[in-house]
């Protein structure tokens, strides 16, 4: 009965699906087929690190997305984009029982102190699912979520409302970064801590870059909250991602998702995998760069490419296939004919072979790179856009734009020194594009649509928006964020979206959870539920 109320099919995995345990299976062990005496600290914390193979969430990233943050061109095909509406609903839960079962795993151990570090370690990723899951979804299941062994009146939880848990995950995440500490005797979990490798001064990083994303996206909302944040840690001088090594050993650091590389069994992860798939499947992407995006990379429409200045558009496209650099009209008025991507194919198709594709499209080495390619959840760059925006705004600290142009500009450096330093390091790539000089730099931030002029405030905004916009290229969930919380991102004037400002709840939860989505939609249908406001929205 337990297995199937609600969606805590959790209650009987334990541990999440087994679909994505390439690379994680000798981790794993002996938790693969766990029951309650076998299950371990270090199994239950890589649980939690595996449940973000899953992260991608490509089909739900190329059918609502990229076309309603105005990023990639509108789809050929119409795909139902509702159909994968709950899957991160679906891998959440799994990952919220691990971390409450390592919890209460560390509460049982005679010298629980010793495992300060895995549980600040395990809560800051939790914090990064919760968020993600709140800005999905807004009002959520949570403090009475998977908590079905305490017996049947936790079989349907009641939804939390999303500021309270907002609230109480970064006071979570304030605690955890706190609490990392150097000092000897804490317990090392070795391989199974397969993220960012036991390197506290990363976790710091990531957990105070998370607060600060949050800080920024809460301010209208919670001014006394962000600003109380934000003076924490800028004017506290915390740990964040800043100075960036792309050296292989070192952009993990500074730049955090899931890195392939850094497990001891790397694999092809079935994320990589889909993240494939998600290009080469006709039915539901068929993406391609889109007018709207090569707006913001080029000062011309020359074919040629002569009108480039940005240089990440080496990296992130390519031509097509009449080796032309060719944007699709954002409005889908014209359709693409081509097959750049096909399964099987482990390079590009030589220029001339598929004529029919008129179109550039994503660069082939970065969507079939199943070897390097991360699963990012926030980056240097990221930090940066967000620094440019508070010292614009004087968010938490005073108005400075000197430092807040300063921001702006390391965040472009660091986004460009990212993406050439990923190709640099993969062994996919068979030819790698040569990194901007220093000339090149200076004319892509001074090109008018960079240039920084933080004495006009509505101008110096739009371009932190778009810039951040931009280097969240491959993360669509918070270019999604960026665009519904400012409203400044570059638009199509030719094609208007549909509104959606958050996901639909999974229809699992009108039968197995029915009183509590009503209470939290009021009998709402999925179109009407996309419309409702997230809680951070203007």
């Amino acid at each position: 009965m337990k297995r199937k109320i609600y969606s805590l099919l959790v209650f009987g995995l334990l541990i999440g699906s087994a679909a994505c345990r390439k690379g994680f299976e000798d981790l794993n062990r002996p938790y693969s087929d766990a029951d309650d005496s076998r299950i371990s600290i270090p199994g239950l914390y890589n649980g939690m690190v595996e449940s973000f193979t899953k992260y991608g969430d490509d089909a739900l990233n190329v059918s609502l997305l990229y076309p309603i943050t105005n990023q990639q061109a509108y789809q050929n095909t119409l795909a139902p984009y509702v159909n994968y509406a709950g899957g991160y609903w679906g891998q959440y839960y799994p990952v919220l029982q691990n971390y409450r079962q390592l919890m209460m795993l560390i509460d049982k151990q005679p010298d629980k102190a010793a495992f300060t570090n895995v549980r600040s370690m395990a809560t800051i990723l939790l914090a990064s699912r919760t968020l993600r899951m709140l800005d999905y979804y807004g009002d959520i299941p949570y403090s009475q979520a998977v908590k079905a062994a305490d017996g049947s009146t936790n079989f349907r939880p009641a939804y939390d409302k999303q500021a309270d848990v907002y609230k109480s995950v970064l006071a979570d995440l304030k605690t955890a970064v706190e609490g990392l500490t150097s000092a000897p005797g804490q317990t090392s979990i070795g391989a199974s801590e397969s993220f960012l490798k036991n390197d506290l001064e990363a976790w710091r990083k990531f957990g105070n870059a998370l607060r600060l994303r949050y800080a920024v996206r809460l301010y209208n909302k919670e001014n006394a909250l962000s600003s109380g944040i934000i003076t924490d840690i800028i004017g506290g001088n915390k740990p964040l991602p800043n100075n960036q090594s792309v050296a292989a050993a070192d952009i993990w650091k500074d730049n955090f998702g899931l890195w392939p590389t850094n497990f001891s069994n790397a694999g092809i992860f079935a994320a990589l995998d889909a993240k494939w798939n998600s290009y080469a499947e006709l039915s539901i992407s068929n993406m391609r760069m889109s007018s709207n995006v090569w707006q913001q990379l080029s000062s011309s429409n020359d074919s040629s490419g002569a009108g480039i200045f940005d240089p990440r558009t080496y990296v992130w496209f390519m031509t097509s296939n009449r080796d032309k650099w060719a944007p699709q009209p954002q409005d889908g008025s014209q359709s693409e004919g081509g097959r750049p991507f096909e399964g099987g194919m482990t390079t590009r198709r030589a220029i001339g072979a598929d004529i029919a594709n008129k179109f550039s499209a994503v660069n082939f080495n970065l969507a079939a790179d199943r070897v390097y390619y991360p699963i990012l959840i926030i980056t240097e760059a990221d930090v940066h856009f967000l620094k440019a925006e508070i010292y614009q705004r004087g968010m938490g600290v005073a108005k400075d734009i000197v430092k807040a142009k300063a921001e702006y500009e390391a965040g472009l450096k660091a986004s460009v020194n990212f993406w050439y330093g990923y190709t640099n390091n993969s062994s996919f790539w068979p030819s790698k594009p040569a990194a901007p000089t220093a000339g090149q730099m200076i004319a892509f931030l001074t090109n008018p649509k960079v240039l920084y002029n933080g004495a006009n405030d509505a101008d110096a905004l739009r371009k932190i928006a778009t810039q951040a916009w931009l280097a969240t290229m491959f993360q669509p969930w918070e270019a999604w964020a960026i665009v519904r919380r400012t409203g400044l991102t570059p638009k199509d004037p030719n094609y208007t979206p549909s509104v959606v400002n958050k996901l639909p709840y999974p229809d699992d939860e009108t039968i197995n959870n029915h009183d509590n989505w009503q209470k939290a939609t009021n009998g709402a249908s999925p179109g009407q539920q996309v419309l409702q406001k997230v809680y951070w929205m203007p």
